[in-house]
């Protein structure tokens, strides 16, 4: 891994990349994310069902444990508080789903009145089950990608970095489907026509597609005409993407031209700051163009677009489909 290239002052590579891209380096860096915002861990342990109020001296009386060695075995995260509740917590990375872990440990919990196995998978596996009073919570790492976008937590600069680890090294299957965006100044419509590239001041959320709404003044046809798969998202300054050619290669699989492609569309930005970039594999050309719901009558737009596209605006593949259907 290269933490400082040749020619390059200011490298956009945070903490978390340290820590490798497995199911140890991702487990260390939520537990520790989760110990140092206590307004992060709430929100995460709401969202398992225990309904501890966020203050000062509970988030004190709160432990958080990495690796804990125990008769059942090692357990990835545990977070407790004496007499209220306990929560362990398996991770996975991966297609490969936990079974045995949801046994294995339903004898290691303490005595207290909430306790919680949460099974945190790659690939979402959305099940309640109980055992013993011990409930067991199966969710997915886009689920905890999702409490950072929508929580509104990408102010908080650690989090905001985990958020970039857990995107780069993982490729969330999020729920966020179809991101459509209006594409009319002339540099970003040959980004995506000519580098298969997009561009973005932030990301919120990891959609599996990317659909450019061409504008009236980009001098194409107006609407949706193409449609491609997000193959990677980095963020980093422009001049520093030449370092990321290995994720890029990753990236781009047995398509290695694109690789040359994409870092020739980053070169038409020079400005020293940080963008989100979206690579997009080979674009799907659309038999007629998708445009936006139009009028004025109440509830236009629900579920597509409507006048200008708000920012990460996403649309799921049903809709998507209904549209091209319809056309």
């Amino acid at each position: 891994m290269i933490i400082k290239p040749e020619g390059i002052e200011n490298y956009s590579i945070n903490q978390f990349y340290l820590l490798g891209y497995d199911e140890t380096g991702l487990s260390k860096a939520f537990a520790y994310v989760l110990s140092k915002s206590p307004d992060f861990l709430f929100t995460f342990l709401r969202f398992l069902g225990v309904g501890i109020k966020n203050t000062r001296n509970q988030f004190k009386k709160t432990s958080i444990h990495i690796e804990k060695k125990r008769e059942q075995g090692r357990t990835d995260i545990e977070i407790f508080s004496k007499s209220l509740f306990h929560v362990i917590i398996e991770c996975k990375v991966g297609n490969n789903k936990i079974e045995k872990q949801r046994d294995q440990y339903l004898d290691a919990f303490y005595d207290v009145p909430i306790k919680i196995l949460c099974v945190l998978t790659q690939t979402n596996d959305y099940k309640l089950q109980m055992n013993d009073e011990i409930g067991i919570v199966n969710i997915g790492w886009n689920d905890i990608d999702n409490l950072i976008e929508d929580k509104h937590f990408e102010e908080n600069t650690l989090i905001y970095e985990f958020q970039n680890y857990l995107r780069r090294g993982y490729n969330l299957r999020n729920q966020k489907e179809i991101l459509i965006q209006d594409v009319g100044d002339d540099v970003e419509l040959q980004k995506f026509k000519n580098f298969n590239l997009y561009r973005r001041d932030k990301i919120f959320g990891s959609p599996l597609y990317f659909a450019p709404y061409f504008t009236r003044q980009s001098g194409e046809v107006e609407g949706i005409t193409y449609f491609s798969k997000i193959v990677g998202i980095i963020s980093a300054k422009p001049h520093e993407m030449i370092a990321f050619r290995d994720d890029l290669l990753s990236f781009a699989g047995d398509k290695h031209y694109l690789v040359d492609k994409w870092l020739s569309g980053v070169e038409l930005d020079s400005e020293d700051s940080i963008f989100t970039y979206f690579f997009l594999d080979e674009p799907v050309i659309l038999p007629n163009p998708l445009l936006k719901d139009g009028g004025n009558k109440k509830g236009r737009g629900k579920d597509w677009i409507a006048a200008m596209i708000p920012k990460n605006r996403c649309v799921t593949f049903e809709e998507f489909t209904k549209r091209l259907i319809s056309t």
